[in-house]
Formats: structure tokens, C-alpha cells, sequence
């Protein structure tokens, strides 16, 4: 079994998050994530950050208050001079 949030818009779900980090490279929080229907770069959502109930009994978790946090759909590869340069004849390239 594969760990997932939801993704949230208004309150609705509208997909899954399946992986979650940190990217040092772009100072940023990273997620890949499955959306029903089409979904334009720019977008919006929210996905919980942590897990409910304070948490869990694991050893290797802290107690915790779950948080939703805010997310905006980017177009993939996610970094720019990557879509602009790597593979240009492939389905990564704004060129395509």
C-alpha cells in the first residue's frame, strides 16, 4: 500500500498527493499528485500536512496537529530551464 493525501478545492476532493519532500534545489515543498479531469498550471488546492489525531503511536513520530496547507499546480519538469532545454522533441519541452 502507497501513502496518499487528498487534494482539496473548495472543501471537494479532487485528487491524491503520493509523494511528498522538500526540494533543496528550489526551496520549496514538493508534491506529485493525481487529479480528476483536466488542471491548468496555476491552479489551487489544499492537501493535509501530517496525520490526524495528533498523530500516530510510531516511536518515530512526534505528536502533532494536522495542518492543510496550500498548494498551486506547476506544468512538469518542474524546474523552468529544465522544460525549456532537456529532450526538446519529447513530451517534458514546452516546445511540444
Amino acid at each position: 500500500m502507497h501513502p496518499f493525501d487528498r487534494v482539496t478545492v473548495n472543501g471537494d476532493t479532487v485528487g491524491v498527493s503520493t509523494w511528498f519532500g522538500y526540494s533543496y534545489n528550489e526551496a520549496k515543498m514538493l508534491t506529485l499528485a493525481v487529479g480528476r479531469g483536466p488542471c491548468e498550471a496555476g491552479h489551487r488546492g489544499h492537501t493535509p500536512l501530517g496525520e490526524g489525531g495528533g498523530g500516530t503511536a510510531k516511536p518515530t513520530v512526534e505528536p502533532h496537529v494536522q495542518r492543510e496547507i496550500r498548494g498551486v499546480v506547476s506544468p512538469v519538469p518542474y524546474v523552468e530551464v529544465v522544460r525549456q532545454s532537456y529532450a526538446p522533441d519529447s513530451w517534458r519541452s514546452a516546445a511540444v
